[in-house]
C-alpha cells in the first residue's frame, strides 16, 4: 500500500507542474496573438484605403472624361478622400487621375515606417 500511496503524490504533482506550464505558455503566447490581430487589422485598413483609392481615381478620372469642371472635381476628391493628394494629367484623348496617400503603420514599434500607396486611373475623353 505505500508504494500507491507514492505514485498517487508524484501523479498530483505532475498535473500541478502541467498546470504552471499551461498559465505559462499561455501568458507568453498572448503578446504574440495580440501582435498579430494587430498586424491584421493594419493589413485590412491598408488593403481597404487601396481599394478606396483606385475606386476614387476612377471615379474622379469618369467625370473629368464627361466634361465635369476640374474644381468640382477637386472640391469632390478633397471630400471623398481628404488625405490623399489628387494629380490630375490631360492627354490629347485621355484624362489621367493619381491619388496618393501616405500611410503610416498604426503598430507602437513599426511607427516610424511610413510608405505611399498611390492608384491611378484613365479615362477616354467623352467630350471634344
Amino acid at each position: 500500500m505505500p508504494t500507491m500511496r507514492g505514485s498517487s503524490r508524484s501523479r498530483a504533482d505532475s498535473t500541478q507542474l502541467e498546470r504552471g506550464s499551461a498559465v505559462i505558455e499561455t501568458a507568453l503566447m498572448l503578446p504574440v496573438l495580440v501582435a498579430f490581430a494587430a498586424m491584421a487589422l493594419t493589413a485590412i485598413a491598408i488593403t481597404s484605403t487601396a481599394l478606396h483609392l483606385g475606386d476614387s481615381a476612377h471615379d474622379l478620372a469618369r467625370a473629368l472624361a464627361r466634361g465635369v469642371p476640374e474644381g468640382d472635381v477637386l472640391t469632390a476628391a478633397a471630400h471623398v478622400t481628404p488625405e490623399a493628394v489628387v494629380d490630375i494629367a490631360e492627354g490629347d484623348e485621355t484624362i489621367d487621375v493619381t491619388l496618393s496617400q501616405e500611410i503610416d503603420i498604426p503598430v507602437p514599434i513599426l511607427e516610424r515606417f511610413s510608405f505611399t500607396i498611390r492608384r491611378s486611373a484613365t479615362a477616354p475623353r467623352e467630350w471634344s
